[in-house]
């Protein structure tokens, strides 16, 4: 059996999050596994949140290569009712599916990781955690761990949801002191979800953001497509975007970025904090400051600026030597960046940002 070391350290990794793969590491030399992982499933997809040294590099390559959307051992375990223990991957699948199955025969049973031990710790929403033990030296070592790993269990799921609420009060407290600085901001989870708004950004909801089950939404169709896009580029690869957004009265910037950190890396369900822009806000530096709310090049901000305060794109054109289809396929980009479709809009929306415009000149 475990010794109570292990015990106390599977508590001190709930509290201290970047201590679990150490803790992994540990699990994995009790039952005779190469590593394990703790990996945020949901149907259809999957977030390795922390690897054991020894199998992160197996790890990593299966995510990368895109197993993690077509991986039947986690997906069969979702699609079962509730079991409060592990099941490998015997239990999931028949004889002839452990050597004939794509992700079997191709990926995992060539790196010697095809006998696996999983369990799920369920948290809010429809994701869950996945706590595996990778690696063993065949399907009867996997089976012949279960007990073991059963009875540790309950200490897992325990640690789990403490590491979770400690995660939560620390995403909750980062919105809370934007709205100390007058910003209106909120977290979102690994499928674009609501998980914590502050009071500034509370009333949005329900008339320029809708709060769905699926995901956040915008009432504007162009500005959720944008955040659509925004969302995708957020969730495959922790990019950040900025993107124009219509809150009925006035026209405003959303910034959606990663969330980063050991918290958010193994427990947290936080991925996305979404914050508004104050448009009266002048702390930026003016020849900073489109590149910083609409993603744009410094030459797309050079033409924006222009063409806000008055200039036609001829003009746009002669002063920064360029063609004009030239300056016109900056613009196109300009448009598409800020949400507006012609110049007048443009020079309407820029003005709230510090910019002072002139009468909008045309072509």
């Amino acid at each position: 059996m475990f010794d109570d070391t292990l015990v106390d350290a599977i508590y001190e990794a709930g509290a201290i999050p970047e201590l679990w793969p150490s803790v992994l590491d540990k699990l994995a030399d009790l039952v005779g596994a190469r590593g394990g992982n703790i990996i945020c499933a949901r149907p259809g997809g999957q977030q390795i949140r922390a690897s054991s040294p020894r199998i992160e590099q197996v790890a990593r390559e299966f995510e990368a290569r895109g197993w993690g959307a077509r991986n039947s051992r986690l997906d069969r375990y979702l699609a079962r009712p509730p079991h409060a223990g592990f099941l490998t991957d015997s239990d999931l699948h028949s004889e002839e599916e452990l050597r004939t199955l794509p992700v079997y025969a191709e990926f995992l049973v060539p790196r010697g990781a095809a006998a696996g031990a999983a369990t799920l710790v369920r948290g809010a929403m429809d994701d869950a955690l996945a706590i595996t033990m990778e690696g063993f030296a065949d399907h009867a070592g996997s089976r012949a761990a279960v007990p073991m790993l059963d009875a540790l269990r309950p200490h897992l799921a325990r640690a789990a949801t403490l590491s979770g609420r400690l995660a939560m009060e620390r995403a909750r407290a980062a919105v809370e002191a934007l709205a100390m600085i007058g910003t209106p901001a909120a977290m979102l989870d690994t499928q674009g979800r609501l998980l914590i708004a502050n009071a500034l950004f509370e009333p949005a909801i329900g008339k320029s953001v809708l709060d769905l089950r699926s995901r956040l939404k915008l009432l504007d169709a162009r500005s959720d497509k944008g955040f659509s896009e925004a969302l995708a580029r957020l969730l495959a690869k922790q990019e950040g975007s900025s993107i124009a957004i219509d809150l009925g009265s006035r026209r405003a910037a959303m910034h959606l970025l990663p969330v980063r950190g050991h918290a958010r890396d193994i427990f947290s369900s936080a991925t996305g904090l979404l914050i508004f822009s104050d448009a009266a806000d002048g702390r930026l530096p003016q020849q900073d400051l489109l590149q910083a709310l609409f993603d744009l090049t410094p030459s797309e901000a050079r033409i924006a600026r222009e063409i806000a305060q008055g200039s036609g794109i001829t003009a746009v054109a002669a002063a920064a030597g360029l063609s004009r289809e030239t300056v016109r396929s900056h613009l196109k980009a300009v448009f598409e960046k800020t949400n507006t479709r012609r110049q007048s809009e443009l020079a309407m929306l820029l003005p709230r940002y510090g910019l002072t415009s002139a009468d909008h000149g045309g072509d």
